[in-house]
């Protein structure tokens, strides 16, 4: 640095070296800090976010969790199916592993579906028996008021055989009504879905049944796998269309009163407003059949 005084350069220090006049202080030099820029290791590598669980509508309150399990799976199962399905017409899967696994789960369907049967047989009979004993207790109790009120037996004697009757019944009672339970749950094939799902996953498989038959008729499939996967969406179809048959029909219906309501506007028999009213009034009782 330059003395202000005698003009000589001098160290950076606090008096001159030459004059002994005392220096202006230099203000520190600030050095910014340089961004480092992280290494190619210190880069977090991306995060697939995680897949969304599809959250199933609960069975009937009071269903053990080896019965929902079970139906749950028959669900899981008509699902890969269709999927299957979506897989093959678009060509992202061979035929040979295609068929392959289609009769895979086919089989395993079949499986649950005959294990449903069995266990439902088999609640439907312990139910039955539980309720002819609950039936018998009930005439044992009635029974024993009778015989108490004849003097046949002492009032002590007449409580305890209740309360031991009662409690019994009320053990009985617990029992039935967890079979009912898991006998209403049995009997809800594909219960854990909407019926706006189901209905959905009829579409769907139709949409694969016409996508399959064209491709038949292309050439693109042996006729052996047609066959035998045509039959089998087939039975799915009816199997379907029993569980949403009734809501179709009165899907239908109100369609058809839609239909008439809009005819009638346009020949000047409803003002607007008396026809939108209506038609929100259709189209919201249209909304709750797949609710």
């Amino acid at each position: 640095m330059r003395c202000p005084n005698c003009g000589r350069t001098v160290p950076a220090m606090r008096y001159c070296i030459y004059c002994g006049v005392k220096l202006p202080q230099a203000l520190p030099s600030v050095s910014r800090p340089q961004p480092t820029l992280p290494s190619s290791k210190q880069v977090p590598s991306p995060v697939a976010p995680p897949t969304a669980r599809k959250v199933r509508r609960p069975f009937f309150p009071g269903a053990k969790s080896e019965i929902e399990q079970l139906m749950s799976g028959i669900t899981v199962l008509y699902e890969r199916k269709a999927s299957l399905l979506d897989f093959f017409q678009s060509g992202e899967v061979s035929e040979r592993v295609f068929l392959k696994l289609y009769k895979e789960y086919s089989g395993k369907l079949n499986d649950y579906l005959k294990a449903r049967a069995a266990k439902l047989d088999e609640l439907r009979s312990t139910l039955e028996e539980k309720r002819n004993v609950l039936s018998d207790i009930a005439m044992r109790l009635e029974e024993i008021e009778i015989r108490a009120k004849v003097g046949e037996i002492d009032p002590v004697t007449y409580n305890q055989r209740v309360e031991k009757l009662k409690t019994e019944e009320r053990g009985l009672n617990e029992t039935v009504n967890s079979l009912n339970a898991d006998v209403r749950a049995l009997e809800n094939i594909l219960g854990d879905m909407k019926p706006s799902e189901i209905h959905d996953l009829e579409m769907k498989i139709r949409r694969s049944k016409s996508a399959l038959e064209k491709m038949g008729e292309e050439g693109k499939v042996t006729q052996e796998t047609l066959e035998f996967v045509k039959s089998d969406i087939e039975g799915m179809l009816r199997f379907l269309d029993s569980l949403i048959k009734d809501r179709k029909e009165k899907e239908k219906k109100l369609r058809e009163q839609l239909e008439t309501l809009q005819t009638r506007y346009k020949l000047s028999e409803l003002s607007i407003e008396e026809y939108e009213r209506r038609k929100r009034e259709i189209q919201a009782e249209i909304d709750k059949i797949w609710e």
